[in-house]
């Protein structure tokens, strides 16, 4: 990741955003046509772990390109932005991530994907990680997304001090 702009991120910071953060925007397309969608999602060994219904759009737009932008975003101030003397001082902080999206086709690697995800929330919400994991009967009836990120960069605005 480039670091010559006073804005950006460290990698570790952008990867950190990404983490905790859990819906984002994902960017898709087709043809030409593009088509963005927000997602919940989980970030998990690295990856892009989202899911949705064995058919629809989103879909349809990886199988025809798999090739994807994912976008997170958090604004500490989203209520009020900060005005400065000469001008909006607002802060925010962002993460792009571009890869490959695949469509998780085996059942057992879905189930374990989808697993993963659900830990990822089951901890986030003061669970157990492995409570109330998904049932082979339920993860057949869901999509799994995995996406593999190649490149990822993070933007912030900090308060003036």
């Amino acid at each position: 990741m480039s670091t010559k702009g006073k804005c950006e991120m460290e990698a570790g910071e952008a990867e950190k955003l990404l983490a905790e953060e859990d819906s984002g925007c994902l960017c898709l397309s087709s043809g030409g046509e593009p088509y963005g969608v927000p997602v919940s999602y989980a970030y998990v060994d690295g990856r892009i772990l989202f899911h949705c219904a064995l058919k629809g759009k989103k879909l349809d737009y990886i199988r025809d390109n798999p090739r994807v932008c994912f976008t997170v975003s958090r604004h500490p101030d989203r209520a009020r932005p900060h005005h400065a003397e000469k001008g909006c001082d607002y802060r925010y902080e962002s993460v792009i991530c571009r890869g490959k999206a695949r469509i998780v086709e085996e059942l057992p690697e879905r189930r374990a994907l989808l697993n993963k995800f659900l830990a990822h929330f089951n901890v986030r919400l003061g669970k157990k990680a492995d409570d109330n994991l998904i049932p082979e009967e339920a993860a057949a009836r869901l999509a799994c997304v995995a996406i593999t990120i190649d490149s990822m960069t993070g933007r912030k605005k900090v308060e003036k001090k």
